[in-house]
């Protein structure tokens, strides 16, 4: 596992940097639940995929 999780994080959080405005956006043009339905599997699905990727 090793230094390979280092390049990972930061692709991770630059990832985030862009879908969260992206997810704020269509939040905005439409509904605040159309927002969350978005965030939830184009964000918070890679994050779990991240964290089972440490976990041994």
């Amino acid at each position: 596992m090793g230094a390979g999780i280092m390049l990972i994080w930061p692709a991770f959080f630059f990832y985030v940097l862009l879908m969260g405005p992206f997810c704020a956006l269509i939040g905005a043009r439409t509904t605040t639940r159309m927002g969350w339905l978005m965030s939830v599997p184009l964000i918070f699905a890679p994050f779990a995929l991240l964290v089972a990727s440490v976990i041994p």
